[in-house]
């Protein structure tokens, strides 16, 4: 069986092969540069793999069984997230499982419109940081780490984006329930819901 964790960061699977696309990821895995260049106080772990998924699969047509993707899409632009979903939707077998996780556009909307706090918003929105500039490498990490938002989905928008990618059965979904054992090697509560539970993120089960 073969499971895709895309966008893995510092979370891995034991089952799964886990790819990260973040430059910083790549330099961590270069002695000679991870001397020279300390960007992170923590390290990303040693077996991971670096890949892109927006330039290219990664791995053969049909070959993937599954594959988890938390909290990655809203860091490409649309255009680049349209042929991340496509380059997925490529790698799962037929009746292969997808699930994605990523912030809500709403969520934050309704904490907004709650709190009436337009730094909190701005801040929630993840495109933008306030101390950016502090300090050279503070704003090279920001802008150049992975970590910037590029782009915000609210349900009909990404259950939009899935469907014309292919997918199938699209359907919200929960921390933990997808009835499939290895999902509890990568899914984490807190990307469900963010902030201590105050946001619930956009999930969904679709399969190809």
């Amino acid at each position: 069986m073969k499971n895709y964790h895309i966008g893995c960061g510092f979370k891995i699977g034991k089952s799964w092969l886990n790819y990260d696309s973040s430059p910083i990821a790549l330099i961590d895995q270069i002695p000679l540069l991870n001397l020279i260049i300390n960007l992170n106080d923590k390290k990303f772990p040693k077996n991971i793999k670096y890949g892109n998924i927006v330039k290219k699969s990664l791995c053969k047509e049909n070959e993937a069984d599954n594959i988890f993707c938390s909290h990655v899409l809203e860091h490409v632009t649309l255009v680049d997230g349209k042929k991340m979903l496509k380059n997925i939707y490529k790698m799962l077998k037929p009746g292969g499982v997808f699930r994605i996780v990523v912030p809500s556009l709403e969520s934050r909307i309704l904490r907004y419109n709650k709190y009436k706090d337009a730094d909190l918003f701005m801040e929630s929105l993840g495109c933008v940081n306030r101390n950016e500039n502090y300090n050279f490498f503070r704003k090279l990490r920001f802008y150049f780490g992975g970590s910037r938002h590029k782009w915000m989905f609210d349900n009909k928008s990404l259950h939009y984006e899935l469907k014309i990618s292919g997918f199938k059965n699209i359907r919200e979904c929960e921390f933990g329930d997808s009835g499939i054992s290895i999902f509890g090697e990568v899914e984490e509560k807190e990307r469900f819901i963010e902030e201590n539970g105050e946001l619930k993120a956009l999930a969904f089960h679709c399969i190809k």
